[in-house]
């Protein structure tokens, strides 16, 4: 996917259109509350002229709601779009949004939720970077006040650390921030408005959806190939969203973490994002840092203006300088990525190392050499059975716990399910200084069907 390019700042004075693109608002307090919020930011209002039509769950029919977004996108005195609400409709006039009057004068277009199908079409279309932010009826809070300005007023960061958060997978990525809506996404798959995600970071959110509908969504866009070259998943908040999934008592957690493991990148959880009150902006098509263990996503900022960053968001000027490093000295995440399949990893990975037989190993062990057996397995399927003696390490924690298990000049044999996960994790280990390190072909299944010895 390509970065885009920031709007223009929204600085004091600026003139925001209010629209409604997809549900009905409850009546003229949320116009007040939205003409409050942007005044409070130093903007002045217009009002789409169909904000408060009604029809059933939409907010007016889609020919006016599109006319409003349309009128918007075209007024050349209109310095950006903030969306009054989601809910849903915003996908039923994609097809007629004037996305070629944005990309002649770039602004800031606001909102979240159902507001991610617009967020999409833009992306797709190469437009400028936009805002996964609260919705201009929505409460603001000083939080979200103050990551929203430091967004689309001053253009410094406006995530950062989220100490609330939880790890899901470890790792460090960088990408394109993209995504939204995990609901409003699956339904765009097969569509010419789908979003491109390869190089991407994925932000997602959700309401009052269950584990199992949760998981079915997350299916159709690995089926639909929407998740192929994803970096790294970033989750905000799920809303209302039962903590288990019924008789099995699977949970969201445990859903995301099968498809970061599937996929093999860093998940974090948990981030203040999406349908509640304290929320980050996160700048859409913007590059950015996932760091899972530090939790932290922290936005590249673009050029020395952007590298001043608000006090109040507590935000490590460390990061700010790293970032700068990143725009002034790297290529871009799309420069950089070369479209590789699993398969293709895992062969390159085994051409760096060595491998060993379940036979050899099994040799290893009666000649009693002083050999450490680590298992790179999911912890269910450690439990399930493991070689006798075995240290335990998964693959997707392995570079943040084998220095403090492992000395360096130990002989290390490495072993999975079926070999590749071990390459992978010998390759990853002989590029940290571990160099008397293997893989057994053939993993754990090789091992049993040729009668090796079973614990647990």
């Amino acid at each position: 996917m390509n970065r885009r390019h920031w709007p223009p700042p929204l600085a004091p004075g600026a003139r925001v259109a209010l629209v409604a693109p997809a549900g009905p608002l409850s009546n003229e307090t949320d116009i007040e509350r939205a003409v409050g919020n942007a005044r409070s930011l130093g903007w002045d209002t217009r009002v789409g002229d169909h904000v408060l039509d009604r029809t059933g769950y939409l907010a007016g029919s889609d020919a006016d709601r599109l006319a409003d977004l349309n009128a918007a996108l075209r007024d050349p005195g209109v310095d950006g779009v903030w969306c009054l609400r989601g809910g849903y409709g915003t996908m039923r006039i994609l097809p007629g949004i004037d996305i070629d009057a944005l990309l002649r004068r770039p602004r800031a277009i606001i909102g979240y939720s159902d507001i991610t199908a617009l967020h999409a079409a833009i992306g797709r279309r190469g437009g400028p970077i936009s805002f996964h932010a609260p919705m201009a009826r929505a409460p603001l809070p000083s939080f979200s006040r103050r990551s929203l300005h430091a967004a689309v007023v001053a253009g410094t960061q406006s995530c950062g650390a989220a100490p609330a958060s939880h790890p899901l997978r470890e790792g460090v990525t960088e990408g394109i921030l993209a995504g939204g809506n995990l609901a409003v996404l699956a339904a765009l798959a097969g569509t010419p408005f789908a979003p491109d995600l390869r190089g991407a970071i994925l932000v997602l959110e959700d309401v009052g959806e269950a584990p199992y509908r949760l998981d079915r969504m997350l299916q159709q866009l690995l089926l639909a190939g929407m998740l192929e070259g994803v970096r790294g998943i970033a989750l905000g908040q799920f809303t209302d969203c039962p903590a288990e999934g019924g008789i099995d008592g699977r949970s969201a957690d445990d859903v995301f973490i099968e498809v970061a493991d599937s996929l093999r990148i860093p998940c974090i959880a948990g981030l203040p994002i999406g349908h509640v009150d304290e929320q980050w902006t996160v700048p859409l098509g913007a590059p950015a840092v996932l760091d899972v263990a530090a939790r932290r996503l922290d936005v590249l900022l673009a050029g020395a203006a952007r590298a001043t960053v608000s006090v109040d968001l507590g935000i490590d000027h460390r990061i700010v300088s790293r970032s700068s490093s990143f725009n002034q000295n790297r290529p871009t995440p799309e420069e950089c990525m070369t479209q590789k399949s699993g398969t293709d990893l895992v062969q390159e990975a085994k051409s760096r190392i060595r491998e060993v037989t379940p036979k050899d190993v099994q040799e290893m062990v009666a000649d009693e050499r002083d050999v450490v057996l680590l298992d790179v397995r999911e912890p269910n399927e450690w439990n399930l059975g493991h070689l006798p003696g075995a240290i335990h390490i998964p693959r997707g924690t392995l570079e943040g716990k084998v220095e403090q298990m492992l000395p360096r000049d130990r002989e290390i044999v490495v072993y999975c399910a079926g070999g590749s996960r071990s390459a992978l994790a010998a390759d990853t280990m002989r590029q940290m200084g571990y160099d008397n390190v293997a893989s057994m072909s053939g993993g754990w299944r090789e091992w049993v069907g040729t009668g090796g010895a079973v614990e647990g």
